[in-house]
């Protein structure tokens, strides 16, 4: 047994609104593809988000292409077999993905829901030698009372074609691997059903690795997604018979420095502080420009529009030489602050999940909704930044409510629970959580 277990790649994010960062993703996954023809891997698994938008654009594809295009060439045996994340699915009203148009060019095989043969979930799956690979592509919310089903319908493709190594791809996030709990994350003892019928648990969602009991393995995304992830262990299995093994490839270097402002009590002691704290940072090996954050966080003790923000920004672009620096202000009385504890591992869309799960908790009305509300909520607001038109934003809230009105009676003042107006409100909410 050789293979690579890889998850959320997130090809076509230009992080910070760098062109430089964009490549950086493709980097990264080319270094996996990389990986397994030098160690020629009989096959390789992406659990998940291998693009981190829906509607892509033709650079990210172009990228994708070519990487796949140099595996098939210089390894034309070793198979790509991948699931659609939540960043992968295809906007309700577009029907394909873009995972589904590399699937029809033979560049990777899409394991996606079939129904086959009695079975509802499962029919679509690979058979090799001595490995059988099912997948499933992300159900957010639907995921905890889908995983019986998976487990039974599993179990009989293993009564009629006989047991094998079984590998399941699957995009979800586990209970308790961050500290607070988010919407859709599974627990573990939900998974037990799985556990009888499968050998190797393939999860992708989560930025940050982990494993559970042997058979469940997350290797986290290879390159940053997001400065939470900051110091979390990351990158993609090599699996084989040693067991799984985390290879984490050299991607652009980044540090996130702290300094706490409660005991400075003037903006001009501020700055001597700063530079302190930055003297004390060893320096950066040379190559890439690296990603540099300063947060500045505690009680102030005079107003934050008194920090010159582009002084500091010097300060750091002449020690460090970044491709990039922040500087941070978290003000303790802040309705917004998330501890760095609080966040730690969690992407930024993970924290909007937490944030909007807030929210609708406050109305009793929408509890038993909870998951597709919230759900629907990030997706108006990638839609509404991205700057699509109204009716396609109330198009796929209508669908989205199509989904479980039938679970209790919907009124007209319920259906608009996520307006136009509403998202705007929501955005600002977002610009100033942003600030800080």
């Amino acid at each position: 047994m050789n293979f690579i277990h890889a998850s959320d790649i997130h090809l076509g994010y230009a992080q910070y609104g760098l062109e430089e960062r964009f490549r950086d993703y493709a980097r990264a996954f080319k270094s996996v593809i990389q990986y397994a023809i030098d160690h020629k891997a009989e096959f390789i698994l992406i659990s998940g988000d291998l693009f981190h938008k829906r509607n892509i654009n033709a650079p990210t594809y172009e990228q994708a292409y070519k990487v796949l295009s140099e595996l098939k060439e210089k390894s034309p045996s070793t198979q790509v077999f991948a699931i659609e994340g939540n960043h992968d699915l295809a906007f309700h009203q577009d029907g394909k993905s873009w995972l589904e148009i590399l699937n029809s060019q033979y560049l990777l095989k899409l394991i996606k829901i079939k129904e086959t043969n009695g079975l509802s979930l499962m029919g679509d799956f690979i058979e090799l030698d001595n490995v059988r690979i099912f997948g499933i592509r992300y159900l957010g919310s639907n995921t905890i009372s889908t995983i019986p089903r998976i487990a039974e319908e599993i179990k009989k493709i293993r009564e009629t074609n006989g047991e094998k190594y079984t590998i399941l791809m699957m995009h979800f996030g586990m209970e308790g691997q961050i500290k607070h709990e988010t919407a859709g994350e599974i627990p573990f003892n939900s998974l037990l059903p799985l556990k009888e019928v499968v050998n190797y648990l393939a999860l992708g969602h989560y930025h940050m690795m982990y494993e559970i009991d042997g058979w469940v393995f997350n290797p986290g995304s290879v390159e940053m997604v997001s400065m939470n992830e900051y110091g979390l262990p990351k990158g993609f299995y090599h699996v084989n018979n040693k067991g799984p093994e985390l290879i984490s490839p050299i991607t652009r270097s980044l540090k996130r420095i702290k300094l706490d402002l409660s005991n400075i009590q003037a903006p001009q002691d501020l700055y001597p502080n700063i530079a302190a704290r930055i003297e004390r940072e060893p320096s950066i090996p040379s190559g890439r420009g690296p990603l540099i954050e300063l947060l500045l966080y505690g009680e102030l003790n005079f107003p934050k529009s008194d920090i010159d923000i582009s002084r500091i920004k010097e300060m750091l672009n002449e020690h460090f030489k970044p491709l990039y620096s922040e500087v941070k202000i978290i003000k303790t009385n802040s309705q917004y602050v998330l501890n760095e504890g609080d966040t730690r591992g969690q992407t930024r869309e993970e924290i909007e999940l937490r944030i909007f799960s807030d929210r609708i908790k406050l109305d009793g009305r929408y509890r038993e909704n909870l998951s597709e509300i919230v759900n629907a909520m990030v997706e108006v607001k990638k839609m509404a930044a991205a700057g699509i038109e109204e009716s396609d934003i109330q198009k796929e809230l209508r669908w989205c409510f199509e989904r479980f009105k039938n679970n209790r009676s919907l009124d007209d003042n319920d259906k608009k629970v996520i307006k136009h107006t509403e998202v705007k409100t929501l955005l600002s909410h977002f610009g100033e959580l942003n600030d800080h």
